[in-house]
């Protein structure tokens, strides 16, 4: 890349960033079409983010298959409540459902995905060099962790407030069953195992040991902190879906979002002087 493109596209994915933090502020009620815009904004970084990173093919074939993977076990886990628990999707709050699941959804879960890769490659020490063997097991194994401690965090709200995805039989977390949460992380870990095992192919290597603009990495790390953000600030914004039988939910989201999530954040924000990198 020229050093003409490079800054132009820094910037842009600075401001696509800056977006994706500014979506903790929508308020309840905001317009679908305009929520749905906003919420695209930290998938189309991601999706940029990676290509510069990783390659264009590298990065479309690891989109493919975070999508294929997901939907797959999530309409499994509708028709048979193996994988989840027992739950279903409503009509309506998430778009229109595909077998029981709204597709859109995948999109997010692609967005999580490569901020929690990015956490966890860098705390490994692993965003310009191959993971191979155990090391890349326990990368995987440590990003599909931050995937689930997002879905911990985040989805009593979303479920049990919100209602946009329902279990039929409840659970002990707040109305969520705990097979849902080991589900999710087998679930990542599946996925987050194809795209490591990507990222060692030779072009990939090459791309990610390509010298990238100041602050590259940095951007890639940052993306994780968007949720924790927005979670905290979710029972404040969202003003209209929060009452008085909302506030353990609402303590308890925080409280993850802010001693598990951010550290977890905070020892990959660390962990970037470790990373060389130059305008």
């Amino acid at each position: 890349m020229s050093n003409s493109t490079a800054p132009k596209t820094s910037v842009g994915l600075w401001l696509l960033l800056a977006v994706s933090f500014a979506a903790a502020f929508v308020p309840a009620g905001t317009p679908g079409s305009i929520t749905l815009v906003i919420g695209l904004m930290p998938v189309t970084f991601s999706m940029w983010h990676f290509i510069r990173w990783a390659g264009a093919r590298t990065a479309w074939l690891s989109f493919l298959a975070v999508v294929v993977i997901s939907f797959s076990g999530e309409a499994f886990g509708v028709a048979t409540g193996l994988v989840f628990g027992n739950y279903y999707y409503p009509d309506g709050p998430l778009g229109p459902l595909l077998l029981g699941v709204p597709p859109l959804i995948q999109l997010q879960y692609f967005a999580m995905a490569y901020a929690s890769l990015m956490v966890a490659r860098s705390i490994g020490g692993v965003l310009t060099t191959a993971a191979r063997g155990w090391w890349l097991v326990s990368v995987s194994a440590m990003a599909a962790f931050g995937m689930t401690l997002l879905d911990l965090a985040s989805d009593p709200w979303h479920a049990t407030v919100l209602q946009q995805w329902i279990w039929r039989d409840g659970g002990p977390y707040f109305g969520i069953p705990l097979h849902n949460f080991f589900g999710w992380f087998f679930e990542t870990l599946a996925f987050l195992l194809v795209v490591q095992a990507l990222l060692n192919s030779k072009k990939a290597l090459a791309k990610m040991a390509e010298v990238k603009p100041r602050g590259f990495w940095l951007q890639g790390v940052l993306l994780y902190g968007t949720f924790p953000f927005t979670i905290a600030l979710t029972p404040l914004i969202q003003g209209a879906a929060f009452s008085q039988a909302n506030v353990d939910i609402a303590v308890a989201m925080v409280c993850v979002a802010l001693f598990a999530v951010v550290p977890l954040w905070l020892a990959a924000l660390m962990s970037l002087k470790k990373v060389s990198s130059t305008s």
